[in-house]
Formats: structure tokens, sequence, C-alpha cells
């Protein structure tokens, strides 16, 4: 779903440029009497040169959501990634991206080594617990207390 809407976007950008030229070239040579068309070239020229600086949007918000104070991550087959974000605000998010991309957001609380994970948003993360390993670096996710094959991420950032 990614890659068509990359590449329409794309087709509108190109689009875009190349109405802008046209459109100075017709101000230049109307000697830019035209009122509307000057609103026009700077309306497009923004447009473009936003898109250009900050493709991923003016706000960023996941730097709304506080401070990072753990980040985890780990990489399977197929190049399918999963990341965890633990939050200052004692949110989390954690993102698995694998033929699309899917975001789970709640609330946790650690204690001592451990991270309960309480309100998530979508019911395909849905942890019991995890533990916080500072040995190995790693923060391991467990489904219930019989879960016998565990998710490993390692912590990237802490």
């Amino acid at each position: 779903m990614a890659f068509p809407a990359f590449l329409v976007l794309f087709v509108v950008y190109f689009i875009l440029a190349i109405e802008l030229i046209r459109q100075i070239y017709i101000s230049f040579r109307d000697k830019f009497a035209n009122k509307a068309r000057n609103i026009l070239l700077i309306c497009i020229s923004l447009c473009l040169l936003i898109t250009t600086i900050r493709p991923n949007g003016i706000i960023d918000f996941d730097r709304l959501e506080g401070a990072d104070r753990i980040v985890a991550s780990a990489e399977g087959t197929a190049n399918c990634s999963s990341r965890l974000k633990l939050k200052d605000s004692e949110k989390f998010t954690f993102e698995s991206i694998c033929f699309g991309i899917e975001r789970s957001k709640g609330e946790y609380k650690i204690i001592k080594d451990t991270i309960y994970f309480t309100k998530t948003t979508r019911n395909s993360f849905n942890p019991a617990f995890a533990i916080i390993d500072k040995q190995e670096s790693e923060i391991i996710i467990y489904n219930n207390k019989n879960d016998k094959n565990p998710m490993h991420l390692s912590i990237i950032h802490q």
C-alpha cells in the first residue's frame, strides 16, 4: 500500500514542479501583472519548498509525546522489523513493519526490571509483561506467564 501511495505523491510533486516552471514563464512574459497568478506562484513554491525541506511533515508528533526513555528494536526475516519506544510520559509505541505498518500505543509501568503494559490500542500487540535484561541489553516481551517463545528486542537507546 505504501509504494503505490509513494508513486502517486511523486507524480503529484513532479506535476506541481512542472506547473510552477510554466507559471513562472507566463508571469515573466506578462511582467507579473496578474495578482492571482502571483499568489498561485507563492503557494506552489511554498508547497514544494516545505515538502522538499520537511518530507516527513512539519510537526513531529513523536516528539510531542515526550522524550524517549528506552528504545528497543529487532529485525526478523524478510527485512521485517519491530520497534518498542517507551516514553518518559509512561506511554509506549510498538511498531511492526512487515508488508505494512502496524502501530500499537498504550501505557506502561516499570517496577524494578519488569515492564507492565496497560491500555493497548490494538489487539495484535497485547503482551502481559516484559523483562529488561540489562546484561544482555535487551527487552524480552512475554504474551503470558507461560510464553515459551518470547520476543527479544535489542535496546538501542536508554
